[in-house]
């Protein structure tokens, strides 16, 4: 996907070294160095800035992202009203289907789950924060069907289509083409294609400029999920949720 315009180098560098942290759930200097290719300086440099503004801690020789991120993650994902709206539809929709119910938005190309609703105390909220690529997720092919052709193609560019199991889409023709079927049913299907032995049913959650909030899915084992017991249920909360939000912040 395009670009914002100019970057300051050592910004990058600093937000690069937090994602290195975060993909090997704590890091050493060095290892972070060598990953990165920088030198030890460069990257003690950044680890001491990014620990004086709390982002980072250190334990023993190794470095952590700081809770900081959590605090600043809440409020992001509390950040617009709406997002209430549909947290308390989703629950009530767990509730009456007893299956896990979903809420995810776009950004940067790629799906990311706000708020997750269960009935298993255990399992309660574990997707949140979540990020799924478009292509193969309920929630993401429910908001890409919404999406222009040119904005598609953008994703694509930027994320391809990895293989995450033997259902996973492949091409980006198959992929247009389950994008139309998505529009005429009004549903997004997941049939195995992020994760094994996990099905999914989404649809889209639309703002009255017909611009796309996030979206909705339902998810669980295959024997157990049935099309025609789930669409009718979500079709009805997806309903609901847009005539609320509505009815609350723009004018019929």
């Amino acid at each position: 996907m395009p670009g914002h315009g100019r970057e300051l180098t050592t910004t990058a560098t600093s937000l690069r070294i937090v994602d290195a942290i975060n993909r090997f759930e704590g890091a050493r200097m060095s290892e972070i160095a060598e990953e990165l290719g920088l030198a030890n300086s460069t990257v003690h440099a950044h680890l001491t800035t990014l620990r004086n503004h709390e982002l980072v801690v250190k334990e023993g020789n190794e470095f952590y992202l700081g809770i900081k991120f959590f605090h600043l993650g809440e409020q992001a994902r509390h950040r617009k009203p709406e997002y209430e709206i549909v947290r308390r539809h989703a629950h009530e929709l767990s509730n009456r289907l007893n299956e896990e119910v979903a809420f995810a938005i776009t950004e940067h190309g790629r799906s990311v789950i706000i708020f997750d609703e269960n009935n298993d105390p255990a399992k309660e909220g574990f997707q949140v924060g979540r990020y799924f690529h478009m292509h193969n997720s309920a929630s993401g092919k429910a908001m890409l069907a919404e999406f222009s052709r040119e904005r598609v193609e953008e994703v694509l560019e930027r994320w391809g289509m990895p293989k995450e199991t033997e259902n996973t889409i492949q091409s980006a023709e198959e992929l247009y083409e389950e994008l139309e079927q998505t529009r005429e049913r009004g549903y997004s299907l997941n049939r195995q294609e992020a994760l094994e032995g996990l099905m999914a049913v989404g649809m889209a959650i639309t703002n009255l400029d017909g611009s796309v909030l996030g979206s909705l899915d339902v998810s669980g084992p295959p024997y157990r999920l049935s099309e025609d017991e789930i669409v009718p249920e979500l079709r009805e909360t997806v309903t609901q949720i847009e005539r609320e939000i509505a009815s609350r912040y723009g004018t019929e």
